[in-house]
């Protein structure tokens, strides 16, 4: 199960940031080994919890302020001047909500999950390996030299 999920959830990721963002993302591993040593202040995380019980699954998303500015001025069609932080968050949790429905339409065709709301912060100071440790797996990406991490969990209880 946990493959399918990977699988669905690196494509989504893609599809979505590309077709609605104008972001290309390209995997590399690499940046996810450094990535732990950055500080968090200022990222934005992201997370969405979807459920069918017995089974719960958490996406999350790190991105630093960049790449959230032009993920939200493509999508809005505004200068990033015009952005403030609460445009921001709201167009960072569209984009998780857009990953995560494209995620569910592809592993669950009987449309019996739940899909929870999403859920965006500004990280304050602090490690950056500490937040990508509430992920069972990561994944990271390049966007233009600027990286993209993605998390992903699934418990059953």
């Amino acid at each position: 199960m946990e493959q399918e999920w990977t699988k669905a959830l690196k494509d989504a990721i893609s599809e979505v940031f590309s077709t609605m963002f104008f972001i290309v993302l390209m995997e590399d591993q690499s940046i996810l080994d450094e990535a732990g040593d950055l500080d968090a202040e200022g990222w934005y995380e992201g997370w969405l919890e979807m459920s069918l019980p017995p089974t719960t699954a958490k996406v999350w998303t790190w991105t630093p302020p960049g790449v959230v500015g032009e993920l939200a001025s493509n999508f809005m069609s505004l200068d990033p001047s015009e952005l403030d932080q609460e445009a921001l968050l709201d167009a960072y949790r569209e984009a998780l909500n857009m990953v995560a429905g494209k995620l569910l339409t592809t592993v669950d065709n009987q449309g019996s999950w739940k899909m929870g709301l999403p859920q965006a912060r500004v990280l304050p100071a602090g490690g950056l390996q500490a937040y990508l440790d509430q992920a069972d797996q990561c994944f990271s990406y390049d966007a233009e030299d600027r990286p993209v991490l993605l998390g992903l969990s699934i418990q059953n209880s």
